[in-house]
């Protein structure tokens, strides 16, 4: 546990409180609203464009990014999960004004999952990597 304590505290570059709190949400296994950019922002990071990434922040986010980039970020992931492989489709979730798509992922060590929080405008309010739940 302390190993996931010491990688995930980076991977969440930022993550508002509000956002990933455990308030009552609605959840749909089908497509949110911000799915296709869930995918290409996994896509983005597997492929090493970051400022792709980081151009989608909000302003908090940007903040965040310059605390721990996301190149630095990614690479703490892959230290601990292992080296990407592919991902699947987005589930969503909402919560309060925003919107979570979690993302399926494959890494060599195993199923992970990415979560990325949308606030209403289509900005990432917050990112964050680990193991799938169990």
């Amino acid at each position: 546990m302390r190993r996931w304590a010491a990688v995930l505290g980076p991977l969440a570059v930022a993550c508002l409180l509000t956002a990933c709190s455990s308030a009552a949400g609605s959840s749909s296994a089908s497509a949110g609203p911000f799915a296709s950019q869930a995918g290409q922002v996994v896509t983005d990071l597997a492929a090493g464009n970051f400022t792709a990434v980081e151009a989608k922040f909000d302003p908090t986010m940007m903040k965040a990014a310059q605390a721990v980039p996301v190149q630095k970020a990614w690479a703490a992931c892959q230290d601990v999960l292992g080296t990407y492989r592919s991902h699947g489709a987005p589930t969503y979730t909402q919560k309060g004004q925003y919107d979570l798509e979690q993302v399926p992922v494959t890494w060599a060590n195993g199923p992970g999952m990415f979560t990325i929080t949308f606030n209403p405008d289509g900005t990432i309010a917050g990112l964050h990597c680990g193991p799938s739940p169990s």
